[in-house]
């Protein structure tokens, strides 16, 4: 089970329908995600060539303005991105789309610890740019350190779609459809049902983080998964952002780059 390719799945197709409108509005709100795509990329070449193109092409959404709407990293939200990136389907495409949505995840948390600390210190080492999805793994240890931090991940985007109740039956079947036209396995498909209809375990959760970098980069994967418009949402928004360990100047950059009012 490739847990990278569910989370890609997952995000491309958003587990809410204003999650890839997030992912976009982040590009196009002046942030400073491209340049931040850009930096940290730079070094990437071979397998982490999707991040050297995607850097490109956020610092020039970002550079467009709120016109640039000719550009797919503005227009077209993650999915879009990726086909323009790859040309197409297929195992290629969905292996990149699990890359990216590490990357964005990663270089938000990134861009938010910068904005609590005033520089970009403890995020910068070889190790915190793998977990940030800024550099691919070099070696099979590496290589499963990542697969965890996507089933972490995977496992807070679920238990935060239960934070108003249970998951629409009706969300559920749209999700696992999408997956199906992805190309994931029935074993990852059911990973998934699973996830969504297993009861919530915040606690747990909490338990599995193992630092603040992870911790940001959860916090953003929980903001995407949900609409943010109940207060029982709020109330386990604040929740997790307390037991994480999170600052409200964190959570606050987070929820301004996603446009979460």
């Amino acid at each position: 089970m490739n847990f990278t390719d569910i989370l890609g799945s997952v995000m491309n197709q958003g587990m809410t329908r204003s999650g890839n409108h997030r992912i976009e509005q982040s590009v196009n709100r002046g942030n400073g995600l491209g340049d931040l795509f850009s930096s940290l990329g730079g070094g990437a070449s071979g397998g982490g060539g999707l991040l050297g193109s995607l850097g490109k092409m956020a610092g020039s959404a970002m550079n467009s303005g709120p016109g640039g709407r000719g550009n797919p990293m503005v227009t077209g939200g993650l999915g879009a991105l990726v086909g323009a990136l790859l040309g197409g389907g297929g195992s290629s495409a969905k292996g990149a789309l699990g890359g990216t949505a590490l990357a964005l995840l990663g270089s938000l948390a990134m861009k938010a610890l910068q904005g609590e600390s005033g520089s970009s210190t403890g995020m910068s080492d070889s190790s915190s740019r793998l977990m940030a999805g800024l550099r691919p793994p070099e070696n099979e240890q590496e290589a499963r350190q990542v697969e965890s931090l996507a089933e972490l991940t995977l496992k807070a985007m679920s238990n935060a779609a239960k934070a108003d109740g249970s998951v629409d039956q009706d969300e559920i079947r749209r999700i696992m459809g999408k997956a199906a036209e992805d190309g994931l396995t029935s074993e990852e498909r059911e990973f998934i049902q699973r996830e969504l209809e297993s009861p919530m375990d915040t606690a747990g959760l909490i338990r599995a983080v193992p630092n603040h970098q992870i911790a940001t980069q959860i916090y953003a994967a929980s903001l995407l998964a949900i609409e943010v418009d109940t207060d029982a949402e709020w109330r386990y928004l604040r929740e997790l952002a307390s037991g994480l360990g999170l600052s409200e100047e964190v959570t606050g950059q987070l929820h301004g780059a996603l446009g979460v009012a």
